[in-house]
């Protein structure tokens, strides 16, 4: 059996009428979290995004700050999981909703390391990941950098030291923002 392509849906969907369509978006509304909410931010805008993020941002505190770390535990695939579960929803959007959210799990992860020292390669290489995904939206936008620039600079300076080559790492993504050489 063949996948659907892209281009094959694109001329399904453009022989089909606008209560056709209607229904097919709604269904999937209906049916999908991931597009309930991913339609909700594209048609409700600003509002709707902030309260997302407020969402998501508790859920990744909650997770890189348990109550009893002793007997929950830390995990990170789990906070992995809520980047990807947003990225998943942000779909479509100019990255600013995902990237706000990467480098809140860059700050997160970086607070926990100062909290608990130094952690595993694992460990590092997702608070790099999130860290090099801001800086890539930041790269394209001086409004988000300007936005972020505090917050990118202070996950720059408490690395400082730090193992795993993370401060270098760090800090050579932070530079890599053209809007960084021009101040």
């Amino acid at each position: 059996m063949k996948k659907l392509t892209e281009k094959t849906l694109v001329n399904k969907l453009e022989s089909l009428s606008k209560e056709e369509l209607m229904n097919i978006i709604v269904d999937l509304y209906k049916t999908n979290k991931s597009v309930e909410v991913g339609l909700s931010l594209m048609i409700l805008g600003e509002d709707y995004g902030n309260t997302l993020l407020e969402k998501y941002k508790k859920q990744l505190y909650k997770i890189f700050n348990p109550s009893d770390i002793v007997r929950t535990g830390f995990s990170l695939e789990r906070a992995q999981m809520v980047l990807s579960d947003f990225v998943d929803i942000c779909v479509g959007d100019d990255g600013r909703w995902y990237g706000d959210l990467a480098l809140y799990f860059a700050e997160c992860a970086t607070d926990f390391t100062m909290c608990y020292g130094d952690i595993d390669e694992d460990f590092y290489d997702a608070l790099g990941d999130a860290y090099h995904d801001a800086v890539i939206i930041a790269s394209g936008d001086e409004q988000l950098y300007q936005l972020w620039k505090n917050r990118l600079e202070t996950i720059l300076h408490n690395f400082s030291g730090f193992g795993w080559g993370m401060d270098e790492f760090i800090a050579g993504e932070y530079f890599s923002i053209p809007w960084v050489e021009e101040e």
